[in-house]
Formats: structure tokens, sequence, C-alpha cells
């Protein structure tokens, strides 16, 4: 956090971009920049909090969660729970098991059983 700190004003005043990296594979290029690459360690520990709602229909979860860690949440809830149906996450990225929440959203990520119509933003 602090060497962020340091980082944004020298930024700033250069009038150079800044581009935020956590996790992930990259296989679409997105840690490709002509700008500042902040590559920010992951400790596991921060923006990971979840809420399973509804049955287990729906999930409210922090950006810091892999989206295959939030597969496996629903999937133990079903198992704890009996529920009727088991619930994915609808983005199926095939780095799903290495990018974050906040990437997936951020990047419109889809998949190969979702599609363009399936994508992150419906």
């Amino acid at each position: 956090e602090d060497e962020v700190k340091k980082v944004l004003p020298i930024a700033r005043k250069h009038r150079v971009p800044v581009t935020f990296r956590a996790a992930g594979t990259s296989l679409s290029g997105q840690a490709v920049t002509d700008s500042v690459l902040l590559k920010l360690s992951h400790s596991g520990r921060n923006f990971r909090r979840y809420e399973i709602l509804d049955q287990g229909k729906r999930i409210t979860v922090e950006p810091g969660l892999i989206g295959g860690e939030v597969n496996r949440l629903l999937q133990n809830y079903h198992k704890k729970h009996g529920t009727q149906m088991q619930y994915k996450i609808g983005p199926d990225p095939s780095s799903i098991d290495s990018c974050m929440l906040g990437g997936i959203i951020s990047n419109n990520s889809s998949g190969m059983c979702c599609g363009v119509k399936q994508n992150t933003y419906h």
C-alpha cells in the first residue's frame, strides 16, 4: 500500500496512466500496457468476504475471491444444505481457477459455455 501511495503521485505528475494487476493468467493480454503496471500482491486475505443468499441462487462477493473458489463455495453450500439445484457463477473463463472476481467483471469475461450472450454483464 505504501509503494502504491508513492507511485501514484509521480504517475500523475508525469501524466502517465497506471494499470493495476492482481491475479489471473492474462491470456487476453490484460497485463500488456504502455503505462505503469502495478502488480498487487495477493495475500489471500483481502477483499474476500462473501454471503450466500436465497438457497444458493445468489452470492454476494468481494473482488478478491478467485472464480473457482466461488464455485466451490456454492458447491459446498449445496452439499451442506441439500438444495435442489447447485449453482455456479455465470462466466466460466479458462482461467477461472486463477482469476479474481474483480478481474472477471472488469474484463467482461465469459468463456466457452457462455459466449457473449451470458458474459459477466448479463
